[in-house]
């Protein structure tokens, strides 16, 4: 049944659409134990897109994915950048139980690459909040950021962290009123979700 599963997932690998990703969830919500073991399998596979497609539904599908998590923390060291960047999120919603991800995560810190920088430190803080002292300063830095993409992401993961990030509130107000309003946008729902939803903290300048 695992071979038929594999080759389901292969033909939704092969698409390009936006929604290949809830049509191939759907396809697997009611195949139980035998898709998560399935989805683990595509992670050793050599196609990249099939490695990607298994941890995007991994991070969605409405099943217990917790006997797939080891293999989605060594997916953090695949040869792929985008199959890697694309394991953090699945990973990081284990919270604690993830904690074996931490090593990894903590090499790609100071990364050339500051996508995985950046990345990689609000990710960790998702999983062990008791390093937020050390590393919290270190996604009010990247807030500052030239580069546009950065600043999202940054305030994305902000978002993510809820309270734990209300020491970043004043940075995240400063960038209601970045030039880019994608910038502004994602910065109202994050300052939203920090705040539990009170709309008093949010501006946006017209």
């Amino acid at each position: 049944m695992i071979n038929n599963i594999l080759e389901l997932l292969r033909t939704f690998a092969l698409r390009t659409d936006p929604d290949r990703v809830f049509d191939a969830e759907q396809a697997l919500q009611q195949l139980g134990e035998a898709a998560i073991h399935a989805l683990i399998e595509s992670l050793n596979d050599s196609d990249e897109d099939l490695r990607i497609l298994a941890l995007q539904i991994l991070e969605h599908i409405d099943q217990n994915t917790e006997p797939a998590l080891p293999a989605m923390i060594n997916a953090l060291k695949d040869p792929d950048r985008n199959v890697r960047i694309a394991a953090l999120t699945p990973i990081a919603s284990f919270g604690a139980k993830a904690i074996d991800a931490v090593p990894i995560l903590e090499k790609w810190i100071g990364s050339d690459d500051e996508f995985s920088h950046v990345s990689a430190v609000g990710h960790i803080l998702m999983i062990d909040s008791t390093r937020s002292k050390e590393l919290m300063p270190v996604l009010i830095k990247s807030l500052k950021s030239d580069d546009f993409g950065i600043r999202c992401q940054t305030v994305w993961l902000l978002g993510q962290l809820g309270e734990l990030a209300k020491e970043a509130m004043p940075e995240l107000k400063r960038l209601l009123n970045d030039d880019g309003s994608s910038v502004q946008g994602v910065a109202a729902e994050a300052i939203r979700d920090i705040t539990d939803n009170d709309p008093s903290h949010v501006a946006i300048r017209n």
